[in-house]
């Protein structure tokens, strides 16, 4: 089961027209036990878990829409062909964090997925605003509409939030964007939220983009490394091409290390060409 990246790339008018408005709008206003930690690890776990790839439904921000050119919802359609596929991710999530997630939340019940795949949906709940007080219910609505997703057996996987220093003011003014020690805060808060909880697959989207924010490089593929830059549009946040290639192959490789039950062939994401 093969995702083709290359087929992506089309015609990038409408990412154009949609990163115009985008910037208009934002000027105007984020049952089995395993052991979830927020780095990469060699050790899989004991218990041989296989995540449930029936039903996988997308839900998130703009990186999950597609916007830097390669839709989240078309990659695992193309990359799942045993599995129906529906993708409730909306660039607009920015403007109502807390109604949007909770709209696509309820949109992924009704889909009764068996995994619900979110990298970027908890991202607006700290970026959105900067008051402590908002940003703790986003994050505590956003944490029960999962748990109503939970409840009917469904697995979540879920991205904790990256450091964006790169980010166009356009899309995340400069005083938004949380320093180290308060992000560090809310993704423990993330993490604790998930690591007692059966059925929740915490993904360490934060470790995976820090060399974006340090100038780094990424490596893409054994022995292979590129600048983190590259994998990103010119505004500096959403993922391009390659690195959205880069982003889901990891989460398949994380998944199987994560969920070595689940099948080598469930997930296969082609590199662009």
């Amino acid at each position: 089961m093969k995702c083709n990246f290359s087929r992506l790339a089309g015609d990038n008018v409408g990412i154009r027209w949609l990163a115009c408005l985008l910037g208009t709008a934002l000027s105007c206003s984020s049952p089995e036990r395993i052991d979830r930690t927020t780095t990469d690890r060699t050790d899989p776990p004991a218990v041989r878990t296989a995540l449930p790839v029936e039903r996988i439904a997308i839900v998130g921000a703009s990186v999950s829409a597609g916007f830097g050119g390669a839709p989240f919802g078309e990659a695992f359609t193309a990359a799942a062909k045993r599995s129906s596929v529906e993708t409730f991710a909306d660039l607009f999530l920015f403007r109502d964090p807390i109604g949007e997630s909770r709209t696509q939340i309820d949109k992924a019940i009704a889909f009764k997925a068996t995994t619900i795949v979110g990298l970027d949906l908890l991202f607006w709940a700290v970026y959105r605003s900067t008051d402590r007080t908002w940003r703790d219910q986003a994050l505590a609505s956003a944490f029960g509409d999962l748990e109503r997703a939970r409840a009917t057996g469904a697995w979540i996987v879920i991205g904790d939030v990256p450091h964006v220093v790169t980010a166009s003011e356009l899309l995340i003014a400069k005083q938004s964007v949380p320093d180290a020690a308060t992000l560090a805060g809310y993704n423990e808060t993330i993490a604790a939220w998930a690591r007692d909880r059966e059925r929740v697959l915490l993904v360490p989207f934060a470790s995976w983009a820090e060399p974006l924010a340090a100038g780094g490089e990424i490596e893409i593929a054994p022995g292979e490394r590129v600048p983190a830059q590259t994998l990103v549009s010119p505004d500096g946040l959403h993922v391009n091409l390659l690195g959205a290639w880069a982003l889901l192959d990891r989460l398949d490789k994380w998944i199987e290390l994560r969920l070595p039950g689940t099948p080598k062939d469930a997930l296969v994401f082609v590199r662009p060409r």
